[in-house]
């Protein structure tokens, strides 16, 4: 019998892509216009707008497909990449080929706490939920680096349609278990903590760093220990 759910947040918390977004675009340039000489930091300008999780008091169902999702976040690749300058160079390619780079679940790294953790709320019997705002992919990511043993159910904003803080998201990665009855761990102090805690579900903040945080871990295996213990 399980003892209640877990939600956990997915890069930052659980792994993370080194670079994230504008590093994936340095390395499709890096295959598709050797010699561009663009770098991760002329790109991040670019990509602080218009990803949907930009909005996230704006639900956006009409994205649910992930061909639908790619279609609008690849308008903001493509923006960004014509930024570069670099020529010659096939936008779209460029764009198809970021997506295949981000969704590569080789490109991501587990936190060396991030399997201890997992096992210590599985052998307590805790359901644990991946719930972040991220990539139609995402559950074939967390099968890719090898924790989907581990996790009960994976729910990505780009399929839900809803991005956290939006209460909705947490209503979804609940499945009707009751907010007392669950945790949300997360890296972000809005989306993961404050989210959470605005519909009664206690939450810890994690790798980070807040006073105002009501309860933080410097690790995941930490916060592990505090939800077994409350």
């Amino acid at each position: 019998m399980t003892v209640g759910v877990v939600l956990m947040d997915f890069d930052g918390t659980l792994a993370y892509r080194p670079g994230m977004w504008s590093q994936c675009m340095v390395e499709v340039l890096d295959e598709l216009s050797p010699g561009h000489g663009v770098e991760a930091d002329d790109l991040r300008p670019h990509l602080r707008d218009g990803f949907p999780w930009h909005r996230p008091d704006q639900p956006h169902l009409h994205l649910g497909d992930p061909e639908a999702w790619w279609r609008h976040v690849g308008s903001l690749l493509a923006e960004a990449f014509l930024s570069t300058g670099a020529d010659p160079l096939d936008v779209p390619r460029a764009v198809a080929a970021a997506r295949s780079h981000y969704c590569d679940p080789s490109r991501f790294q587990l936190f060396p706490d991030t399997l201890p953790a997992l096992r210590l709320l599985k052998a307590a019997a805790w359901r644990t939920v991946v719930l972040s705002n991220h990539v139609p992919e995402l559950p074939e990511i967390v099968r890719g680096v090898g924790i989907s043993a581990l996790i009960d159910q994976v729910f990505t904003s780009a399929s839900t349609g809803y991005e956290k803080p939006h209460p909705d998201m947490f209503r979804i990665g609940l499945g009707g278990t009751p907010p007392s009855d669950a945790w949300m761990v997360g890296d972000s102090l809005e989306a993961d903590v404050r989210g959470a805690e605005a519909i009664g579900v206690r939450a810890i903040l994690v790798r980070r760093t807040d006073d105002s945080a009501r309860r933080q871990s410097a690790t995941l295996t930490e916060a592990a220990e505090t939800i077994l213990a409350g």
